[in-house]
């Protein structure tokens, strides 16, 4: 910011959330200041079918999503995980149930994960099980579901992770599965 001292340079930041932290760094440096809020803040998209699906404990996630792509589903599905272990374990697994499925997360290299992105875009890949790292900012068109295989780690970490699908106007979905030790996270 200091770097940029024309005194006629603008500003502007987007963001699908808004923490304290942001917007006090915002009225600190963006002067003056307008904020333009679209629906909600800090909420979901209407436009995201919500469902929260208790699966019992860990075993059941598996068991649950078997079932989902049984009964069948409508790619592209994004499949959130906690972390790089969880998707790599998750990716082993659905491999040999043949599902177009990958994994993208932090251990893949960059060359790795562009190409991963790109089948993603073009069909190739229906379902691509992801980290923290592709809830923000990532633009997927058509994202029919989005499952939250392990809950997510705060309520803005949720409504990022559902807004990839439903966007630019098409509906989309969006399921939570939840177990025994997730229950202390549920709000009433």
């Amino acid at each position: 910011m200091s770097a940029c001292s024309n005194e006629n340079r603008k500003i502007a930041m987007f963001s699908a959330t808004c923490t304290p932290v942001v917007s006090k760094w915002c009225v600190r440096n963006m002067k003056p200041l307008i904020r333009v809020t679209i629906g909600h803040r800090n909420a979901a998209s209407l436009s995201v079918d919500q469902k929260l699906e208790f699966v019992g404990n860990e075993q059941g996630k598996l068991l649950a999503f078997r079932d989902m792509v049984r009964k069948g589903i409508s790619p592209p599905v994004l499949i959130f995980v906690q972390s790089k272990e969880r998707a790599q374990q998750l990716f082993n697994e659905l491999i040999y149930d043949g599902i177009n499925v990958d994994a993208i997360h932090s251990d893949r290299t960059q060359l790795q994960r562009d190409n991963t992105v790109k089948a993603f875009r073009e069909g190739k890949i229906w379902v691509l099980i992801c980290t923290e790292l592709m809830a923000r900012g990532v633009d997927f068109k058509g994202v029919n579901l989005v499952l939250n295989y392990d809950f997510p780690p705060s309520s803005i970490s949720y409504v990022h992770r559902i807004g990839r699908a439903g966007r630019a106007g098409r509906k989309g979905s969006a399921i939570t599965f939840f177990t025994t030790e997730d229950v202390v996270n549920l709000r009433r």
